[in-house]
């Protein structure tokens, strides 16, 4: 059929869809107004939003110090070689990329000379997850390499050099278990997960101080803005907001005083072939202030740094001396004959026990159906109360303590502060046992017995305390009754010096005991040490007046399937007699006895502390 000229002219379907294909090109040209003029600043700033990324920088760790400004813990700077995946040329896939990027970093292995430390899977995540930062391929790397790689670094496409702060500690193990040591952060907080496009974790303080003062030492973050493209890659910085270090913690402890006291330690005389397992602790009896808190054996902190590897931490960790046990505040033990003054003070307050009282001493003591035994045990002869702690007789105390009762020296020990925590304020210390009837009876599902009574005079039975505690209350005795919170952190400073807390003394109780009973009890720890045939006078230091008591607590150690039964040897004193300034305990764990093995090291101490003179004093049997 031939359509004739004037039919298409007029045509109405045509006419109607001239209309509908004006209509759609102007809605079309309306919505292209609408989103490029009117609405032009909107979907700018979300193109520009899209296309940004904001990556959170770590603040440096601030400054812990002793005392006296003594630095124990501040940062260095690790050099580390990282590598741009997003400067490694055009990728289209992720397969290109793990491949491109394994070609440069075993480029870089064989020109340094240095193993391959990264995996495929390690790539991969990085790609995926954090692309437009470098990725870490070598950390803390020595000074010959890093001069090797700026040597070659125009050889070597998309890497660089990058310096990042590391956690130190220049005296290696001094004070390690007071400051503890410092990890990565095993998680980012959820705010700043939902603030930063790319985390990268604090250090984290893992225990001690480090870990006690974590937000004080950590500072605040920084961050970096950074312009992407739609494949993701870096082309161009924004901005940047530094990190803020963090405050600086100034402890108590004296470096001095703390290396006087390891020291010691370690000259601790031991038998042939026993390993050395003990403690220290020196606190100034006039507010508390610890001055030195050792334990060995000891770790370095610097361990826990990236460069080291997994298999010398795990060895750390697993050793069987167990040299991350804090032994100062971490362990309870019984404390034997340095908890007598404690006794002789109760029945001083009960009205029971009088100086001139006497016992005579044949080496053991008739309890019932049972025989208690006195170190001594050819005995002491006929002792009264100043003889019974300078030699400290078994018998004496034993025949006294069950004249008082167990409920005048649990009291008098909870007054003590033995029993509970000390209250420390960088980690929560071991609370230790003061054994009463009660406690035996709901714990054992045993009456109290006048034997029990008869041990726990001479610090044994179920009471436990830690260094720290025992060294408390040689400091309350000392001071003439007042208990102190003990506490390590003198105050805390910003980085330019503008104190932001001081820790103040706090004076936790003080002894209901009359103050010249207390004083004579300190008379008593004075002849222990300054008697030629007081327990003590491997303690005594020429030219200081020091008062002090042994103690020497039998334990039946497990190990290895075999019970064998060894000895805690105890010391605890303070000096200057008249006006003390320091008091202190000193524990090892498998020692012959207080007298031997405890008190040499505590006059060791003493004599550095106030720069005398010192060496074992010779003579005497003194054993406990």
């Amino acid at each position: 059929m031939i359509i004739s000229a004037p039919f298409r002219d007029h045509n109405p379907r045509l006419a109607v869809l001239a209309v509908a294909m004006l209509a759609g090109f102007g809605l079309l040209l309306f919505a292209l107004f609408r989103v490029q003029v009117l609405h032009a600043d909107r979907y700018g700033s979300r193109e520009t939003a899209q296309s940004l990324r904001r990556i959170r920088l770590p603040s440096a760790r601030g400054e812990i110090v002793d005392r006296a400004g003594v630095v124990l813990a501040n940062n260095r700077p690790s050099y580390d070689i990282a590598i741009s995946l997003d400067q490694l040329g055009r990728i289209s896939k992720r397969q290109d990329a793990v491949r491109i990027a394994e070609a440069n970093i075993f480029s870089i292995s064989r020109v340094l000379n240095l193993p391959v430390a990264v995996s495929d899977r390690d790539v991969r995540n990085h790609y995926e997850r954090r692309r437009p930062i470098p990725m870490p391929l070598w950390k803390d790397l020595r000074t010959d390499i890093v001069a090797a790689f700026v040597e070659r670094a125009g050889t070597l496409p998309g890497t660089d050099l990058i310096v990042t702060p590391v956690r130190q500690y220049p005296h290696g193990t001094l004070a390690a278990h007071a400051l503890g040591f410092c990890g990565k952060a095993e998680q980012s907080p959820d705010d700043d997960e939902e603030t930063f496009y790319y985390y990268q974790a604090d250090t984290l303080g893992k225990q001690g101080v480090e870990r006690a003062f974590d937000a004080d030492l950590r500072g605040a973050p920084g961050g970096r803005t950074i312009r992407v493209n739609p494949a993701g890659m870096r082309v161009g910085n924004v901005g940047d907001k530094p990190a803020e270090r963090g405050n600086r913690l100034v402890l108590t402890l004296d470096s001095r005083i703390q290396k006087i006291a390891e020291r010691a330690l370690t000259h601790a005389p031991l038998p042939a072939g026993k390993e050395l397992r003990g403690a220290a602790v020196v606190l100034d009896p006039r507010n508390g202030e610890i001055l030195a808190l050792a334990s060995l054996p000891a770790f370095d902190p610097n361990l826990f740094n990236p460069g080291t590897p997994a298999a010398t931490i795990n060895a750390l960790l697993q050793g069987t001396a167990h040299p991350m046990l804090n032994r100062a505040i971490g362990a309870a033990y019984a404390p034997g004959s340095i908890f007598k003054p404690v006794t002789l003070l109760a029945g001083l307050e009960a009205g029971t026990v009088q100086m001139s009282d006497h016992a005579d001493c044949t080496g053991g003591q008739q309890i019932g159906n049972r025989r208690f035994g006195c170190w001594n045990t050819r005995g002491h002869g006929r002792v009264d109360a100043f003889m019974a702690m300078m030699q400290s007789c078994d018998v004496w105390y034993y025949q006294e303590g069950m004249q008082m009762g167990v409920d005048w020296i649990a009291r008098v020990a909870t007054e003590f502060g033995l029993g509970r925590p000390t209250g420390l304020d960088y980690a929560r210390d071991k609370a230790g046992l003061v054994p009463t009837p009660d406690w035996k009876r709901t714990t054992q599902g045993e009456r109290w017995w006048d034997g029990d009574t008869a041990q726990l005079s001479i610090g044994q039975s179920f009471l436990l305390a830690s260094p720290l505690q025992m060294a408390n209350v040689a400091a309350t005795l000392a001071n003439g009754g007042q208990r102190y919170r003990p506490f390590i952190a003198q105050r805390i400073e910003t980085p330019d010096g503008q104190v932001v807390h001081q820790t103040p003394t706090a004076v936790l109780n003080r002894l209901s005991a009359k103050p010249q009973n207390v004083a004579l009890v300190r008379q008593t720890m004075l002849q222990a040490v300054e008697s030629s045939q007081g327990t003590g006078h491997h303690a005594g230091v020429p030219g200081l007046r020091v008062a002090g008591k042994t103690g020497t607590a039998e334990f039946d150690l497990r190990e290895d399937g075999r019970t064998r039964r060894i000895n805690r040897a105890w010391f605890i004193g303070f000096a200057p007699y008249d006006n003390p300034a320091i008091a202190m305990a000193v524990l090892i764990e498998d020692g012959v006895s207080g007298g031997h093995t405890a008190a040499p090291v505590a006059g060791e101490i003493m004599a550095g502390i106030f720069k005398r003179p010192w060496t074992k004093t010779g003579g005497g049997a003194y054993a406990d």
